[in-house]
């Protein structure tokens, strides 16, 4: 299990994803997605203007999974 706290869910294929945004030391934001079972770990830069939601994320996985 991993910590969940202030993580987004998201159950994608049958599997919890738990989802958050993060600033890198240059002040850049990155979306970070783990399994709950922490075998799968996804960072991706993205654009501040771009709209953050379910349907962006359930984007991400089905294109690296």
């Amino acid at each position: 299990m991993i910590s969940t706290k202030g993580k987004r869910k998201l159950i994608y294929q049958g599997v919890a994803y738990y989802w958050y945004i993060a600033k890198t030391d240059d002040d850049h934001p990155v979306i970070h997605i783990s399994s709950e079972d922490k075998k799968v770990h996804l960072t991706f830069p993205f654009d501040k203007e771009l709209s953050v939601g379910t349907h962006y994320i359930e984007d991400i996985l089905s294109r690296n999974l």
